[in-house]
């Protein structure tokens, strides 16, 4: 295949392309709050966590309400080398499964408010141009696990990059995966995979790829994003049922308990601030959401004041606790309130529409650690 078709691939995968509307600034992008809290920490080790192989995430229309789209593995695994100080620059190279690799690099600024990373790549001229201007962070998992998170400065789409060797520890493919819409997917340790019970063909795995050969020598493959927090697999498949061209949906492992199914929660599409004409917010923590109100309440015994963060199923999820009160934000957009106090390690607590929870609550360093009835644990991270 030419670079020419290949690259065009590539555009279309990775929604490279450009647009003629106006750019994102770098001050639109501080307004979104999946990106200001981790300016700092991705101009201080961003340059040095670089460098690896990558399974690029993005946009995909949901298996299950094709009206949706979901945050899901793209064919494309993103691979960057080590900083060359000649050029000043990461030789990379994008793999498209089933493609010839197509060589690129990538530079990293972090001079200006928000770093930015730029992929070149040949022309048939031989010259070399930009075809990706993204503005790049950071974002931590807890320990040593993190991913980035890309907004085009030209169309403000958003894109991330999960590390391979962090996300996709071994064996994490094996067991019997079930989807909400009924969709059953098993991989057996032997290399043979049953789709609703019955056996299809076998399989091998490539990174975060399942390729799958049917008995009668058909080929397929599967793209995935593991989540091991939640023990959830985001599987994306090229054909669906009904003429359904490319789509994703989440499984969740029925080996794990099979007397409590799980529900998966899909997860938000994100929404990246197109550019405008109004002034942007420069806070770097989110803002209290209008209408919610004021509580009051004495103060906990453990302290969870500040701004914590995670992230989930492709999803950033920001938590402010200020008191005896708490705001969520998934994506940059409020979706929870609530009051709360914490007894002798519980975290007990009322949302706003009057449910109550309790969750088990530990604070270890910047990290602070929430376990429901479920024993299901969710790890957020303090960035103010």
């Amino acid at each position: 295949m030419k670079a020419k078709k290949i690259f065009s691939a590539i555009f279309l995968l990775t929604l490279l392309t450009t647009t003629a509307n106006a750019k994102v600034t770098e001050q639109q992008a501080l307004s979104d709050q999946r990106i200001a809290p981790f300016v700092e920490i991705t101009k201080q080790q961003g340059a040095s966590l670089l460098p690896g192989r990558y399974a690029h995430v993005k946009e995909i229309m949901s298996r299950v309400n094709p009206a949706e789209k979901i945050n899901a593995a793209s064919s494309l695994v993103i691979e960057i080398g080590e900083f060359n100080s000649e050029n000043n620059a990461y030789p990379s190279n994008l793999d498209v499964y089933g493609e010839n690799l197509a060589p690129c690099f990538m530079t990293f600024d972090a001079s200006g408010a928000v770093p930015i990373i730029k992929t070149y790549a040949a022309n048939d001229s031989g010259n070399y141009e930009v075809i990706a201007e993204d503005f790049a962070v950071i974002i931590p998992e807890g320990g040593d696990k993190y991913a980035w998170l890309l907004g085009s400065t030209e169309t403000g789409d958003v894109r991330y990059m999960f590390p391979l060797k962090d996300w996709f520890p071994g064996k994490w493919w094996e067991g019997d995966w079930e989807s909400s819409d009924g969709s059953e997917i098993e991989l057996d340790d032997d290399g043979t995979i049953e789709i609703q019970g019955r056996k299809f063909g076998t399989y091998i795995i490539s990174d975060n790829r399942i390729a799958v050969k049917t008995f009668d020598g058909q080929r397929d493959v599967i793209y995935c994003i593991y989540n091991s927090t939640n023990k959830t697999l985001v599987m994306t498949f090229t054909s669906g049922p009904n003429g359904m061209g490319e789509n994703a949906a989440v499984f969740v492992n029925d080996d794990d308990d099979d007397d409590k199914p799980r529900t998966p929660t899909m997860p938000k599409a994100p929404v990246f601030k197109a550019p405008t004409n109004s002034k942007p917010t420069f806070s770097t923590k989110p803002a209290t959401p209008q209408g919610f109100p004021k509580f009051p309440g004495s103060a906990p015994q453990v302290n969870i004041e500040g701004v914590w963060q995670t992230y989930a199923n492709g999803s950033q999820v920001v938590m402010q606790c200020q008191g005896n009160n708490y705001y969520v934000w998934i994506n940059g957009q409020p979706v929870e309130m609530g009051t709360f106090q914490i007894q002798g390690g519980k975290l007990i607590g009322t949302k706003s529409t009057g449910e109550s929870f309790s969750n088990s609550v530990q604070v270890s360093g910047n990290n602070l650690i929430l376990t429901d009835s479920n024993n299901a644990r969710i790890v957020y991270q303090k960035v103010q």
